[in-house]
Formats: C-alpha cells, structure tokens, sequence
C-alpha cells in the first residue's frame, strides 16, 4: 500500500505561512505588508490634501464633549517617524460627524520638543486637537524628567508619560480614551468597528478593564498549559477511527477491512493526520471568531487600549502607584489579581509597523527582523478595502 504524503504537505505549506502558531509558519512571506502598504499611502495623501490653517488651528471643531479621546505619545525614532502615518490612518476615512467626536492629543515626548522632527510640522498642528509638551514650570519634575531621557529609563519615563497623557485625556470629558502609540497604522473604518464593540462590552460585563483594539497571534498556539486537553481529543479520534473501522468490518466490509489495514489506518495514517493537525497551527485549525471577545490571556501588547473615563482615573492612580514596568504589564497583573474582564475587537483595528522599539531594541542572534518587527497582526494585512468599504476575507 503506497501512501503519498506529498499533496497535504505541500497545500499546507501554501497555506498556512502566515499563521505563527504553525510549523509552515514562513516569516520572509508572512510579515509582508500588504494592507498596511495601503493605509500609509491613503494616510499620506490624506495629509498632503489636507489644507493648513494659516494660524496653525485644527482643522475642525470637536464637540464640547467628545465621544472618544486619543492619546499619542511620540518620540524621535531613528529614520522614519511613524506619528505621520499614525495619525494620517486614524483621521483618513473618518465622515465629518465621526471626527467631531473625536479629541486628539499627541504628546511630544522629550523635555525639549524641538528634538523631534514633527514638532514644527504644520499638519501635527492640523491634525491634533492639542500637542502637548512637558510642563517646565516644575524645575524638579522636569529635570527629573530630563535625567530619565539622559540615563534611557524607558520604564519609568513610559508610566509618567501614559499617565499624564491619560489626565490630559480625562479632562476633555470624553467618554472613552484610546491610547495608541505613535508607531501604529488604522484600518479606514476603525471608528464604527471600535463604538460598536465599547457598546457590546457594556452590554456584557460591567467591570472590564479595557477594549484591546491590536494584538499579535504568536502566542496563541498549542499552549502547554492545555495538554490534557490535546492529548485527550487525539486519544477521541484515535480510539473513533478504530471503533468505526471493527464497526464497518463487522457490518459491511469483512473481507476488505482486514487487520493489516485496520492496523495501517490506526497506527499510521490517523497518527499522521493528528500530527498535520497540530503542525498546521492552532490559528488556522480554530481560527479566531470575529467580533467582541474577552482576551485574558496572551494578549500582548499595549499599542492600542481603549478605558472608560471611569476606569482610567483608576489607571492612573494604579501607574502612580507602581511608578515603573511596562505598562501592558502594570495593568495584565492589576487585572489578573481583581479579575477584571479584559477584551478585544477581532480583526485587529491597529497593526504595529515601528522597526525601532521606543523601549531599546534586540534583534537577537539569528533573527533577521527586531523585536518590534515581530510584535504583528497577520490578519491585519488581510483587510481589503473597496470603495469606503472595508472588508476582510475571513473576519468579514
């Protein structure tokens, strides 16, 4: 009996490239940007078209209380600088009713602005509601500040900068406030894909931390946390197969189902099918569902979180309280401790495109793209856009 295993090998090395749970996971194919390509030139253009103010005003006129508060804090990033893009995606698409609900701070941060290359640019003024900087009154607090940057604290720097970004966010008095760092791309219609899922995570729980509106596959594979699981399920199918076959030898087929196939099919080709099963990846065997979904684990990273006002005085207070770490990793502890409800909108809204984390970077021994390369949304790239319509081929 000659078994070609050849044809579901190659259709899952075809097919399941872009997946990073997979062992057919091939990243030369799967990191390439191909919706994101799109989203920097509609950005781009979006800003090019946009006409400047001569007395460097917004371009137009938030509402007294908006809807949703952005916060971006940028900082000078080796070559290019992202907050160009960042915040062309987030306006482009955007109907005229949509941008007066929306509030936008970007927070210069360096204790002198002028470091950075879009300081002075008349679009960051267009664009932004308010562009922030460091308060200098506060000698102490500035050099403070100051020696931060000189001695790359990254850790402590980040909490006060998520912190005074997130009080600056609380004073507008919007009802929700979307911290979204400087190094992210917006998919067109991330707006109504975002107050759509805020209204299903009200109507759900009442005590959830955040709405996670990015998020990178890579760590939600066969987790070894749930062997028992795994291994049960392959036990079911195994011991399936073997009951069908003595059930149809008896019945039907006595001469063709001998014992050597029996035993073929059992110990060979059903092995063989639960090990393609597990090697084609979780994400493509289970993919994700799309729409409102609690994310408590594996979660990562903080590119894009969405708090109620309510829940990010709480933030605050909480950061003060720690006063440095990683900020994903302030808040994953906080909510793992009080068990607080954390979610997320699939398909992402954001992708992640900086080379250059704002935290120092590793490109380790081997790896031929940097850590923050890796931090990646594959489904992001999936998105097609048509028209003012956006769709994706999975998620819808």
């Amino acid at each position: 009996m000659r078994i070609d295993c050849s044809r579901p090998w190659l259709y899952c090395i075809l097919t399941f490239y872009r997946d990073p749970t997979s062992a057919f996971f091939d990243p030369s194919r799967a990191y390439e940007q191909i919706y994101s390509l799109e989203r920097r030139q509609h950005a781009e253009a979006f800003i090019r078209s946009t006409k400047i103010p001569t007395d460097g005003k917004n371009i137009t006129v938030t509402l007294q209380i908006p809807m949703i508060c952005i916060g971006i804090a940028t900082i000078e990033r080796p070559g290019e600088q992202y907050i160009r893009s960042t915040l062309g995606s987030l306006m482009d698409g955007l109907e005229e009713d949509e941008r007066k609900h929306i509030h936008t701070i970007v927070l210069i941060g360096h204790t002198d602005p002028h470091r950075h290359p879009v300081f002075h640019e008349p679009w960051l003024q267009a664009l932004s509601d308010v562009v922030l900087i460091y308060n200098s009154t506060n000698k102490e607090q500035f050099e403070n500040l100051r020696n931060m940057e000189q001695e790359k604290d990254y850790q402590q720097k980040a909490v006060l900068d998520y912190t005074y970004l997130l009080e600056e966010c609380i004073k507008s008095g919007a009802t929700w406030i979307a911290m979204i760092e400087d190094d992210t791309l917006a998919v067109a219609d991330w707006y109504p894909r975002t107050i759509h899922a805020l209204d299903l995570a009200n109507s759900k729980r009442t005590d959830w931390l955040y709405l996670r509106l990015f998020f990178t596959e890579q760590f939600f594979g066969w987790n070894v946390e749930f062997w028992p699981t795994y291994l049960l399920s392959s036990v079911t199918v195994f011991a399936s197969v073997a009951a069908l076959l003595l059930l149809l030898r008896r019945a039907r087929y006595p001469v063709v189902i001998s014992n050597v196939v029996i035993l073929m099919v059992c110990f060979v080709c059903t092995p063989a099918c639960i090990l393609l099963y597990f090697m084609a990846g979780r994400l493509s065997m289970r993919p994700m569902v799309p729409g409102l979904h609690e994310m408590p684990n594996f979660g990562c990273c903080a590119q894009g979180l969405v708090f109620s006002s309510e829940v990010a005085v709480r933030v605050v207070g909480k950061l003060r309280e720690r006063g440095l770490g990683f900020v994903d990793m302030i808040l994953e502890e906080w909510a793992n401790k009080e068990n607080l409800t954390r979610f997320a909108v699939i398909p992402s809204v954001l992708q992640h495109v900086g080379r250059h984390s704002s935290k120092g970077d590793d490109f380790g021994i081997a790896e031929p793209w940097s850590a923050a390369e890796r931090i990646f949304n594959f489904a992001f790239e999936l998105y097609e856009q048509h028209g003012q319509r956006v769709v994706h081929p999975i998620f819808g």
